[in-house]
C-alpha cells in the first residue's frame, strides 16, 4: 500500500472521529476474507448460524472463509448480470446458496447504472458518474422480510450489504420489517458522487437506535461493523 493511500486513509478515519464515528472494543472480533474481507464478532457464529451475503460482485473470499472455519451455509444474493454469470463459472461448495436478487427496502425491480470498465461487476443503483441513463439495466429485488420468510428465517446471525449505495434505503426499512439481527457488516458508499458523508452518518445514528453498536470501521473506512447490544448483559 502507497503512502499516500495510507495518508488518505487515516483522513478519512480522523473525520469519522470528529464526527462522533468511534467503533467501540469487541474482544473477539477477527477479520475473514483476507486484506479487504469484513471484521466480525466470531463468538457470535457457529454451523447452524443464518448468514445472509448481500452483493458478491466478483469475490467470495469472505464467505468462503466463514464456510470454512464455521461449516456454515452462506445465503448469497445479487442480481446484477456480470455477478450472476460470473458465479455460474465458479466451482462452489454445497454450503454455498446463491440467489440471483438483490436487498432493496420494498419488492418489485431496480434500476442499476453499470460499471466504467468492461471487467468489473459493481453495478450500482446510484449516479456515480456522468452515466447515460440507456445503459441502466433493471434487476430484481426484494425487501429483507419477504427474503427472510421465503427461506422461513425469523432470525439472521449476520447480515453483510455491499450493495453499492441502496444500503441507506434498505437500513431505513429495518425498523419495519419484522426480522431479527444479530450482526450487520454494512460497506458504505459515501465515496460516490451524490452521496455525503452525512448520510452515512444519519444511517449509523439510525442504527444505534435501533439498538446496534459500532465495533469495527475497515483499514479502508469504508465497511462498519455493528453488532446488537446484549441489554440483559
Amino acid at each position: 500500500m502507497s503512502i499516500f493511500t495510507k495518508t488518505k486513509q487515516r483522513i478519512r478515519r480522523r473525520k469519522l472521529t470528529r464526527l462522533g464515528v468511534i467503533p467501540s472494543f469487541c474482544k473477539n472480533s477477527k477479520l475473514f476474507g483476507g486484506d479487504h474481507g469484513w471484521v466480525i464478532d466470531e463468538s457470535k457464529i457457529k454451523s447452524d448460524s443464518v448468514v445472509y451475503s448481500v452483493g458478491v460482485g466478483s469475490n467470495i473470499d469472505f464467505d468462503l472463509a466463514l464456510i470454512n472455519e464455521f461449516n456454515v451455509v452462506i445465503h448469497a444474493f445479487d442480481p446484477t448480470p456480470r455477478s450472476v454469470e460470473w458465479v455460474k463459472n465458479q466451482s462452489l461448495p454445497d454450503n454455498f446458496k446463491f440467489y440471483p436478487m438483490g436487498l432493496a427496502a420494498e419488492n418489485g425491480t431496480m434500476n442499476f447504472f453499470p460499471p466504467a470498465r468492461a471487467s468489473s461487476t459493481h453495478f450500482s443503483p446510484v449516479k456515480r458518474y456522468d452515466e447515460d441513463d440507456k445503459d441502466l439495466i433493471t434487476a430484481p429485488v426484494k425487501n429483507l422480510q419477504t427474503i427472510a420468510s421465503e427461506l422461513n428465517h425469523n432470525f439472521i446471525d449476520l447480515l453483510k450489504m455491499d450493495i453499492e449505495g441502496a444500503e441507506y434505503e434498505v437500513i431505513d426499512s429495518l425498523l419495519s420489517n419484522g426480522v431479527s439481527i444479530n450482526q450487520i457488516l454494512i460497506e458504505f458508499h459515501h465515496m460516490y458522487k451524490g452521496i455525503p458523508i452525512n448520510k452515512t452518518i444519519q444511517a449509523i445514528r439510525k442504527l444505534e437506535k435501533m439498538g446496534f453498536e459500532l465495533f469495527n470501521i475497515s483499514q479502508r473506512t469504508y465497511e462498519f461493523s455493528f453488532l446488537k447490544k446484549d441489554l440483559s448483559s
